[in-house]
């Protein structure tokens, strides 16, 4: 009885911790149709930011592709000194504007936060290789021109 007892419990437990870090996914408000052009943005230092402008629709595509449905999580994470910030700027057909915020903290996975979310979450998604895999011209950002989501 004491051994049922200890199990059943145990497994409440496993339910109960497994539920605290429960999956999400990022859910996009919109397709890459919608989308008229991406503005990516890539620095460790804000006065050193870097901005690529992405036009075409196969690239447009493959970045709405990277985001929609992404599994994220709730999960505590420590702050990285010098870690990079990549960020998305979704500028709509219809003038809307929707924006990504992604923070490495480590090697292939970080800290994302979106328009709306009011939180940031928890990805082990590369993001940070969507600035290297777009081949577009890099040109200074200014530091007012960098989204900020929150």
């Amino acid at each position: 009885m004491k051994r049922t007892i200890a199990f059943i419990l145990t497994v409440l437990l496993g339910i109960v911790l497994t539920g605290c870090a429960r999956t999400e996914h990022i859910a996009l408000p919109f397709t890459a149709s919608d989308v008229e052009r991406v503005e990516m943005f890539h620095y460790v230092v804000p006065a050193d930011a870097e901005k690529k402008t992405v036009t075409q629709p196969e690239d447009i595509a493959g970045l709405v592709d990277t985001f929609d449905g992404l599994s994220v999580t709730n999960k505590e994470t420590e702050p990285v000194a010098g870690g990079s910030v990549t960020s998305f700027r979704f500028r709509l057909f219809d003038g809307t504007i929707y924006e990504i915020v992604y923070s490495s903290i480590a090697v292939k996975s970080g800290r994302i936060s979106t328009t709306g979310s009011g939180q940031d979450f928890f990805t082990s998604a590369d993001i940070e290789a969507s600035w290297s895999n777009c081949d577009y011209e890099a040109v200074p950002a200014a530091e007012n021109e960098l989204p900020f989501v929150f």
